[in-house]
Parts: structure tokens; sequence; C-alpha cells
């Protein structure tokens, strides 16, 4: 992927808001959530759920999951966002917890700011959404454009 792609991924990934997680239960049926994420500069997804939610419990059993974010439009030329396949597991190192606070709360500050959403951080978790697959498509640059990365894996 070329370098001025990867940086349109990573604005727009810090632009965006709202992940669409997509999981599977033990039985194989699909389930999707919503949460708010934030991003560090390796495009590792980092969200707060309660480890109780249908989609914590499925990650806790299958962690391999898939994604969407989009931009909000209702002009077919302005869609663009990502799809991706990822890799998702609960945070389990406290260096690594802050660092997703400070990410989180960078993006989310109202968070901090709001009583209720601050007691809830007590008893929720971060997870840590690392994808192996992107696909972004971006009709602005055309319609139907589309690039694919795969984090790691070397690019020719």
């Amino acid at each position: 992927m070329d370098l001025i792609l990867r940086q349109d991924i990573e604005q727009f990934l810090a632009s965006a808001r709202t992940l669409s997680l997509a999981t599977v239960d033990e039985g194989g049926l699909a389930h999707a959530a919503n949460v708010w994420y934030a991003q560090d500069q390796g495009c590792r997804l980092y969200f707060i759920s309660n480890p109780a939610a249908a989609h914590s419990r499925h990650v806790a059993q299958h962690p391999d999951v898939a994604a969407t974010i989009y931009f909000h439009t209702d002009r077919a030329n302005q869609i663009h966002g990502l799809q991706l396949h990822g890799r998702c597991t609960p945070l389990n190192d406290a260096a690594e917890e802050r660092r997703a606070l400070e990410l989180f709360s960078a993006k989310f500050p109202q968070v901090l700011l709001n009583d209720a959403a601050a007691q809830r951080l007590k008893t929720e978790r971060f997870y840590r959404l690392d994808p192996t697959w992107l696909r972004w498509i971006d009709n602005r640059r055309g319609f139907g454009f589309k690039a694919e990365w795969e984090p790691g894996r070397a690019q020719h």
C-alpha cells in the first residue's frame, strides 16, 4: 500500500468514531455491536466494553472478528471507509491499559468528564483489535475504488 493511502487510512481512523464489530457466538450465530474506538500509530484499535456483553463473551471464545468503519453520507460518490478482519483480545497488561486509556481519553474527552461514564470505566475492560487485513473503499477517488492492506506483511 502506498504511503498516501496509508495516510488516508490513518487520518480516517483518527476522524471516525464508531466501529461496527462482528463476532460469532459459540453456536456460530453472527452478532454485530457498535463501539467507540481509539487507534494507535500501528492502526491497532482499542475499545471499552463490559466483559458480560455478548460481543465480549464471543471474543473470549472466538477472537477472530470482522469490522467496518465508514463515513456517513447520502451521496454515493462520497462513500469511503474500512472493512477489516482481525484478532480481538482483552488487555491484560497494566501499561497497555494505561496507554489505551490515554488514546481513548484524547479522542473522547467527554468520557472522563462524565461521572457516570468514568465510573463505568472501573468495571469495563479495554479490548484491542489487531487488524490482519484491511480494505479501504473510497468512491471519492472513483466509483468502486478499493485498496487492500495486510499490516505486518511485506508490501511490494
